[in-house]
């Protein structure tokens, strides 16, 4: 709409915007700033309310994670140092027992009975020997040193209530216990038992293992610590069944405020301990009581290795704080569960009473603005009219040097480039005539500008066609290359990325038997790579001597390269040579791929062979020859890396794989139809990609032994 307008009606429309448009953005302005008093009477209102229930529900919430962690932590540590003084006892007993095995000689013991031949309730020492162990000599004298530890065993059971015996497995297969049961097994064989293994499988460590519920209903764990003999050889383990129920007791009947309580998880997350644990139906799996959880988040089976911390959880229905403390001695976890709404239910009721007391504030100050607002609209609309008055008369002042000024640049536009702008006054306008006499300077010194570089550009052009033709004519390009050779079929092709390339082969006869055949790839692209693709192919060429070995003719051409490689170039090169007599084909390799050998009739394999150090790369290398039999019907396919790493639209590299297919399935192919048939296989791979690298190839088939 504004497009095709007259510049007098939009500088008019301009000057009514501003005019109005400041009137209007003054009284918007006023309006939103008493408004916003208003907003900001309520806001503070408002955030002294939220400042208040916040601060107040964020210090109950520090309190009360600080509260429950502390007590968290505290019997955790109470809890675990009854455990810790268990585990010193189990360590203590397995010392003494070991003590007795090394000094067996200052110990006498006497004869035990078996546990059916003792008082129920009453503690004792009985032994019992495991199915299929015989009573010998050597065993009963070690039955009679076992019956010296009740000497350490019977005080310990008697101090400590919380044991529930104190027994001792042996390799031999005794079973010693220390306790008030007399129970038999004749069946029991303590060496296949768990806690008997564990210990076992960790030498000079205290072992803990799962708890259990003994006949009573009771929450039992067991202790056990493993001892040498006088060799140090695993003799036994010292075990004691420690009855935790109390312990358990103590911690799940705690109270924390209304509705706290306490429960514990063993070291597979499962439920030891908690207020409802013998409730009919309650779930031990602690998943069963937490909701909202997965195992991709921290949670009470998942703690990211902590030792303690606190969440906010739905526990059993309930929106809860949950503080864990670990056990460090069994690897269980003590949490403390409290309600979130008994933390935060003050700081709710003190927000209630402020919002109640913001409102009637927020309704005396909408009144004051409503009346504000009406004697507003009647001063704008007074000062409206004043200013559409002024405006027209401004707006014409304007616009009548602009479109004289208009008209003298509709004739530049049409091509009269001589004709410049008449510059009439010193302000704004006349400023603009004088840009638009600059203008008209600077694009007649670009046209003439242009015309230079198009000239030159072309020139390169031409001189870049050229190029390519050299480089290619420096190439073997007559096929077939020795029409009077029977022995022999070779092909090769180049495709450079850019009018001239850094990829080259090469082919000839070194002498009237030897023929020879190169492979090369000189890092980078462009008219510099060529350059020194001339030189690499030329050395080669000339080193290429009868009687000369192939790392002597690398090594010397490396040298030179070096010397006179200031651009700091390099060559991947592969030659061989066939004796065309033998079929011997030797062949050397300075970083290049490994080329693909097709046995008479077979299929194409790739040959790997040892790379040497690129050339130019570093001067004073040396280079080893290698050599392979061939027999008439063998063919060799070398190439470039610009054929493995050409790539497609999505960024993949055609690759060793897709070239062994395509060669295979054209392995009936002679080489001039081969290389056709894997470059248009590439092409159809690579699509409308751009060409990064040069793609070279060459197949050589030996076809026959050359007659003496």
């Amino acid at each position: 709409m504004f497009k095709n307008m007259k510049i007098g009606i939009k500088i008019l429309l301009v000057v009514l915007v501003m005019s109005l448009g400041t009137l209007l953005v003054v009284f918007i302005s006023s309006y939103l700033s008493m408004n916003s008093l208003s907003d900001e009477f309520q806001k503070t209102n408002i955030t002294l309310g939220l400042t208040a229930s916040d601060d107040s529900q964020e210090a109950l919430q520090a309190q009360a994670e600080e509260y429950l962690e502390r007590i968290a932590q505290k019997q955790a540590l109470y809890s675990n140092a009854e455990l810790e003084e268990i585990s010193r006892m189990v360590t203590s007993l397995a010392g003494y027992v070991e003590y007795l095995y090394a000094n067996q000689e200052r110990f006498e013991g006497r004869e035990l009975p078996l546990p059916d031949e003792t008082t129920d309730g009453e503690a004792s020492s009985k032994y019992m020997l495991a199915p299929g162990v015989k009573k010998t000599a050597e065993l009963s004298r070690e039955i009679e040193l076992l019956s010296v530890c009740e000497a350490v065993f019977g005080p310990q059971l008697a101090e400590n209530d919380m044991l529930d015996n104190i027994y001792v497995g042996t390799e031999s297969g005794i079973s010693y216990r220390y306790s008030r049961s007399n129970l038999y097994d004749p069946v029991y064989d303590p060496r296949v038992r768990g806690w008997y293994q564990a210990a076992v499988a960790n030498p000079g460590k205290t072992v803990w293992m799962d708890t259990y519920l003994d006949s009573y209903g009771n929450t039992c764990i067991t202790s056990a610590r493993a001892f040498a003999d006088a060799q140090g050889n695993v003799a036994g383990v010292v075990a004691s069944d420690i009855k935790l129920q109390d312990m358990l007791n103590e911690i799940t009947t705690a109270k924390i405020g209304r509705s706290g309580y306490a429960f514990v998880l063993d070291k597979a997350r499962t439920l030891v301990a908690h207020p409802n644990y013998f409730t009919d139906g309650f779930s031990t799996d602690i998943k069963d009581h937490v909701q909202e959880q997965d195992d991709s988040q921290e949670s009470l089976w998942n703690t990211g290795g902590k030792d303690s911390g606190m969440m906010s959880l739905i526990l059993d229905g309930v929106d809860s704080y949950v503080a864990w403390s670990a056990l460090p001695e069994t690897g269980w976890r003590l949490c403390i569960s409290v309600r979130k709404d008994e933390v935060i239910q003050p700081a709710l009721d003190t927000k209630a009473t402020i919002d109640e007391m913001t409102d009637q504030a927020q309704i005396l100050t909408q009144n004051i603005l409503s009346g504000i607002m009406k004697r507003f609209i009647i001063f704008f609309a007074i000062v409206g009219i004043i200013v559409i008055m002024i405006s027209f008369a401004v707006a014409g002042s304007i616009t009548r040097p602009i479109q004289k000024l208009s008209r003298n640049v509709e004739r530049i536009g049409k091509g009269e480039l001589d004709q410049k702008v008449a510059v009439e006054s010193t302000d704004e306008i006349g400023n603009l005539a004088s840009a638009f006499n600059n203008m008209l300077d600077d694009l007649n010194d670009y046209i003439r500008k242009v015309t230079e570089v198009t000239a030159e550009k072309e020139r390169i052009g031409a001189e870049l066609d050229v190029a390519t033709h050299i480089q290619a004519s420096m190439l073997p390009c007559i096929f077939p290359a020795f029409p009077e050779r029977k022995e022999i079929d070779i092909y090769a092709t180049m495709n450079p990325a850019k009018e001239v390339g850094g990829d080259f082969y090469d082919f000839f006869m070194v002498d009237e038997r030897h023929l020879a055949i190169v492979m090369a790839d000189v890092s980078g692209k462009g008219v510099p790579a060529a350059l020194f693709m001339v030189i690499g192919k030329t050395l080669i060429k000339d080193h290429t001597q009868p009687g000369v070995g192939l790392g002597e003719v690398f090594s010397e051409v490396n040298d030179l390269l070096c010397d006179s490689n200031s651009e700091g170039l390099f060559i991947t090169a592969f030659e061989g040579v066939l004796d065309l007599e033998t079929g011997e084909f030797t062949f050397v390799n300075a970083g290049h791929e490994m080329p693909f050998i097709q046995k008479a009739g077979g299929a194409y394999e790739p040959y790997k062979i040892r790379a040497g150090f690129v050339l130019a790369g570093m001067e004073g290398m040396r280079y080893k020859a290698g050599s392979m039999q061939l027999a008439p019907g063998d063919r060799i396919f070398q190439y470039t890396d610009g054929v493995t790493e050409a790539t497609n639209a999505k960024n993949e590299l055609y690759g060793m794989e897709r070239l062994t297919a395509v060669l295979n399935r054209n392995a009936a192919c002679a080489p001039g139809a081969l290389l056709p048939a894997v470059k248009a296989d590439i092409d159809a791979f690579v699509g409308e990609a751009p060409q990064f690298d040069d793609i070279t190839m060459l197949c050589m088939e030996f076809k026959e032994y050359m007659k003496p």
